[in-house]
C-alpha cells in the first residue's frame, strides 16, 4: 500500500513538474513571439518613419526615385490629346517645380516584360499643392512607315483613367522661365509643344507679370488646337501678352478670326514682334525645331537667348561656340570614348554629352528626358570615368552612368 501510495504521490508530482515545464515554454515562447512582433513593429516605424521622410510634405522637398500617383482626372483638350491631372497615393504634397520642367513616368505597358520611362511636361502653372497636370498627344505611327504609333501616349490615353495609378518622378529640367530678364519673351510652340510654355504663361498671369510676351501657337487644323480657349482668356487678362496663332493645314471653314494659315518663319516671328533682341523659347516637333533654330541662329540670336526643348531624342543642337570648334579643329588629342558592344570609337568633340556622341555615329542608346531625371539612357561603365554636367534626378545602377548629361573623364568604355 506504501509502494503504491509513493508512486502515486511520483505519478502526480511528474506530472505536476510536466505542467509546470509547459507553463514555462509557453511564457518563454510568448515573451519572444513578443519580443519578434516588437521588433518587427520597430522595423516597420522605421519603415515608415523613411517613407514619410522620402515623401516629405514640404513643397520645397524633392522624392528619390518614382512615387505613386492617382489618375483623379483625365480631360480631353482636342483631337487625340489628353490632360491628366495626379496626385500622390499616399496623400502627401507634390513638390514645388519651376514652369517648362518635366516629370517622368514609369509603367509597364501590357504584355511587355519590362517597364517604360517616358517624361511629359507639366501643362500648369500651379493648380494646388496636391496636384499635377500633364497634357500627352496619342502618337500615331509616322505615314508612309513601319514605326509604331507611340508607346508611351498611346498607354496613356488607352490605359490611364480616373483612379489608375502609374509611378512618377520629381520635377526636373533646365527648360526654365528666366523671370529676371526684362526685355520682350517669345514663346515659339509647335502643336503638344504648347504644354510647357503654357506653363510659363499660367505662371506669368498668376505673377501679374507686366513683360512684353509674345506667344506663336503653330498646329496643323482646329483639330489640334489644345487650350484654345484657356490662352484666348490669358490673351484678354494679360495687357501685353499678344496672341498668334497659325494653322498650317487648315480645313474649309474651321479658321477663327484672328488665326492666321501657313507655315512660322523667322521672317514673321521679326516682322511681328519687330525685333529679335529678346529671350526666345521653343518647344516643338522635329520639323518645326530643324527649321527654326538653325534660321534663328542665323538671324543673329545668340544662344543663350534661345532656350529649346525638344521632343525625346529629335533633339536639335545649338551651333557650337567658335572656341569650342577652334579646340576640335586644331588638336586632335583628347578622351576617347569607347562603344563596346558597337564596336565604335570615337574622340570627344570637347563640348556633346555621350549620348548626343552616340547618336553622331549610329550608336543605339535609349532615352526619353535627356535630363538626368528618368534614367531611360544609363548604361555599364566598363572603363573610365565621366562627369556630369548637372547634378542628376535619378542615381544610377552601382557602375553605369547616365549618358545624357555626362561627358568622359578621360578616355572611357561603355556597354554600348
Amino acid at each position: 500500500m506504501e509502494i503504491v501510495y509513493l508512486l502515486g504521490l511520483a505519478l502526480i508530482g511528474w506530472v505536476v513538474i510536466e505542467a509546470a515545464m509547459g507553463a514555462i515554454l509557453s511564457v518563454t515562447r510568448s515573451i519572444k513571439r513578443a519580443k519578434r512582433q516588437a521588433l518587427q513593429a520597430d522595423q516597420l516605424n522605421r519603415e515608415l518613419a523613411e517613407a514619410s521622410t522620402e515623401y516629405s510634405t514640404k513643397d520645397s522637398d524633392r522624392w528619390k526615385g518614382f512615387r505613386r500617383f492617382s489618375v483623379v482626372n483625365k480631360v480631353l483638350e482636342a483631337e487625340d490629346i489628353c490632360s491628366f491631372y495626379l496626385s500622390p497615393v499616399d496623400g502627401g504634397s507634390v513638390s514645388a517645380f519651376e514652369s517648362g520642367q518635366h516629370i517622368g513616368f514609369r509603367f509597364t505597358i501590357p504584355g511587355d516584360s519590362k517597364p517604360t520611362i517616358r517624361s511629359y511636361s507639366l501643362s500648369s502653372g500651379a493648380i494646388d499643392d496636391k496636384t499635377y497636370r500633364v497634357t500627352v498627344k496619342k502618337v500615331p505611327a509616322p505615314p508612309g512607315t513601319d514605326f509604331p504609333p507611340g508607346k508611351g501616349s498611346k498607354y496613356f490615353h488607352e490605359e490611364l483613367n480616373a483612379g489608375s495609378i502609374i509611378e512618377v518622378s520629381a520635377p526636373n529640367g533646365k527648360f526654365l522661365l528666366d523671370r529676371e530678364d526684362r526685355r520682350p519673351a517669345v514663346l515659339l510652340a509647335g502643336g503638344i509643344g504648347i504644354t510647357p510654355l503654357l506653363s510659363m504663361l499660367e505662371t506669368m498671369s498668376s505673377e501679374g507679370s507686366d513683360r512684353v510676351c509674345h506667344l506663336f501657337h503653330a498646329v496643323r487644323s482646329h483639330r489640334d488646337h489644345a487650350f484654345a480657349n484657356r490662352l484666348i482668356e490669358l490673351d484678354r487678362s494679360m495687357e501685353n501678352l499678344h496672341l498668334h496663332t497659325f494653322f498650317s493645314s487648315p480645313e474649309a471653314g474651321s479658321v477663327p478670326e484672328g488665326v492666321h494659315t501657313g507655315f512660322l518663319s523667322v521672317d514673321v516671328i521679326r516682322e511681328t514682334v519687330g525685333t529679335l533682341d529678346a529671350q526666345i523659347y521653343i518647344c516643338g516637333p522635329p520639323p518645326m525645331m530643324q527649321a527654326l533654330v538653325p534660321a534663328l541662329e542665323d538671324a543673329g540670336v545668340p544662344a543663350e537667348d534661345l532656350k529649346m526643348e525638344a521632343f525625346g531624342p529629335a533633339s536639335v543642337k545649338k551651333k557650337k561656340s567658335s572656341q569650342a570648334l577652334k579646340s576640335k579643329e586644331g588638336s586632335r588629342s583628347g578622351p576617347v570614348i569607347k562603344y563596346g558592344s558597337s564596336n565604335m570609337e570615337v574622340q570627344w568633340d570637347g563640348e556633346s554629352s555621350i549620348l548626343e556622341m552616340a547618336e553622331e555615329n549610329d550608336v543605339d542608346i535609349d532615352s526619353s528626358c535627356r535630363a538626368g531625371s528618368c534614367g531611360t539612357c544609363q548604361v555599364r561603365l566598363l572603363s573610365g570615368k565621366v562627369k556630369y554636367e548637372d547634378k542628376p534626378a535619378f542615381d544610377p545602377e552601382e557602375g553605369h552612368c547616365l549618358t545624357c548629361i555626362s561627358i568622359p573623364d578621360g578616355d572611357v568604355e561603355l556597354d554600348a
